[in-house]
């Protein structure tokens, strides 16, 4: 007679239960003791009901994961075994919870009663991500997943599987399944009234989660220009605005009635400054429920309210910021052809309609924000949640998943701590833009710049070869030094993973553009 064990009991019950509520894509981290859950997710393979994909390291499964949760907006399950493997997730998790992505732990466990006795690959992994998960369960036995998914950001399941982990059980267990499609979570639209007649919109890079259309709507219904982040996704966006705003005086010229503020604004000091001298300040962001609820503002909003005041657009106001925006853009006018803010402003022209960016932390999402010209029809992903230089790769391949090309921008030391994503690469169309400067090019353009051991513990030069690296992992590759053959690579890349190595002048001579560019805007600005 056929026997069902308890471990695969509980693997099965759990996984139905997620098939069942629309989840379609598991990143899996091959394991022992999380066999049953393994062998359960080939099944439901099998029988076309989900996605599966194997990762070997579980660093870059879950930020793989996290890709996929961005492209989707939907739960995404990472699974591993026992022990170091789950701690293994513990970035890509601190990221989902400071940006609200559906990131779902399955970490399997020994048996309750190993804990704390010398037990192998055995240590208390209930609770590990302590307050970075918004629910959590650690149990031996089936339990109702559904409640626990009736929210965002991270979840975490720790299962406890006791052997035999194998079943001679061969019921399909599959069989009448029900998929039905996730609800999103309404959040009730509040109304704000006496709204000034001078507004300006600032918007953080990932939006807070609002699409591009409501935004876009909102800032009309205030009669604001648009200072964003992400110039990729609004094409009529104040441009170069780190640049516009660099400026006391400027600043001082555009405050504005109301500032409102959506999402979160990580990238430039200078917008920052630029709201700290608010007169009345709109915070608009639903994360503000779980996770930044000590943020200050006159009014903090969980979501876009109406307005009910007529606004009138004011077109002096208008012209007055395309006044300081056409003196930004001629202050870039004189970059070198080839340099990193020229290079950033070359990339984001060239990327063909309908394509997916992703823009990795440090220099190269700096570099597009201040350089780069707005325009539409993109669709554009970064790690904001804490801005790590990690999983960079692998988040970047979950968001190809959904894409027929993608297009990655990522620095040289972003590449390197994420090069393992390439031992066993996904089946994706994926173009990675590898900024090399040798090291680690953002902290010439800080204050410590020049100080006594700067080279070795802030600029760090690798002096590796990441086209070779490249090449190690079978992965198709080529060095550029100029715009017309980096328009080539971007205009032809047609399937795979294909990493294009984009050589650019020293760190230092980087940070001294850069200053240049801000001390033309100056002199510009005060005749």
């Amino acid at each position: 007679m056929e026997t069902l064990n308890l471990a695969t009991n509980l693997a099965r019950h759990t996984i139905r239960q997620l098939i069942e509520l629309g989840i379609s894509d598991f990143v899996l981290s091959p394991g022992s003791r999380n066999a049953p859950l393994s062998i359960a997710l080939y099944e439901a393979h099998q029988r076309g009901l989900i996605e599966l994909h194997v990762r070997i390291d579980e660093r870059s499964a879950a930020f793989f994961a996290l890709g996929i949760a961005k492209a989707t907006n939907r739960y995404v399950p990472v699974i591993c075994t026992s022990g170091t493997a789950v701690a293994n997730y513990y970035p890509a998790v601190l990221e989902a919870h400071h940006s609200d992505l559906k990131l779902l732990i399955l970490s399997a466990d020994r048996p309750a009663r190993l804990r704390k006795t010398g037990a192998n690959q055995t240590t208390n992994q209930n609770k590990i991500f302590n307050n970075f998960v918004r629910a959590s369960i650690d149990t031996a036995t089936a339990f109702d997943a559904k409640k626990l998914l009736d929210a965002s950001g991270p979840i975490h399941f720790n299962l406890q599987f006791d052997e035999p982990l194998l079943t001679t059980d061969s019921n399909d267990w599959l069989a009448g399944i029900h998929i039905s499609e996730p609800k999103e979570k309404l959040r009730a639209t509040s109304a704000l009234k006496n709204i000034g007649l001078h507004n300006v919109l600032i918007v953080g890079h990932d939006r807070a989660g609002f699409a591009v259309s409501e935004i876009v709507a909102f800032a009309k219904s205030i009669s604001a220009p648009i200072i964003t982040e992400d110039p990729l996704a609004f094409k009529d966006a104040i441009a170069h605005a780190p640049i516009l705003l660099s400026d006391e005086n400027v600043r001082s010229q555009l405050n504005p009635d109301v500032t409102f503020v959506i999402g979160r604004t990580t990238l430039s000091r200078s917008i920052n400054n630029y709201i700290l001298g608010a007169k009345r300040l709109v915070v608009i962001d639903p994360r503000m429920e779980s996770v930044d609820t000590a943020r200050t503002a006159d009014e903090k909003l969980f979501n876009i309210p109406k307005i009910e005041s007529n606004i009138v657009r004011d077109n002096d106001w208008f012209a007055l910021w395309q006044k300081f925006e056409l003196l930004a853009a001629k202050s870039i006018s004189e970059l070198p052809d080839w340099c990193e803010g020229s290079i950033a402003k070359f990339i984001a022209a060239e990327i063909k309609d309908g394509s997916a960016l992703f823009i990795s932390s440090s220099r190269p999402i700096r570099d597009l924000e201040s350089f780069a010209t707005p325009r539409g029809g993109l669709t554009t992903y970064a790690n904001r949640g804490l801005a790590g230089i990690d999983g960079n790769i692998s988040v970047a391949m979950g968001i190809a998943t959904r894409y027929q090309k993608a297009i990655a921008v990522i620095g040289d030391l972003g590449f390197l701590h994420d090069v393992a994503a390439l031992t066993n690469a996904e089946a994706v169309n994926l173009l990675l833009i590898v900024i090399d400067n040798d090291g680690g090019g953002i902290f010439s353009t800080l204050p410590q710049r020049g100080i006594a051991g700067f080279e070795s513990i802030f600029g760090t030069p690798h002096g590796i070869d990441i086209a070779k690296v490249a090449a190690s992992y079978g992965i198709s590759n080529v060095i550029v030094k100029n715009a017309a053959d980096l328009s080539h690579e971007i205009a032809h890349h047609q399937e795979g993973i294909r990493v294009v190595v984009v050589k650019v002048p020293h760190r230092d001579a980087n940070a001294d553009t850069i200053a240049n560019v801000l001390k033309k805007y100056r002199e510009l600005v005060a005749l």
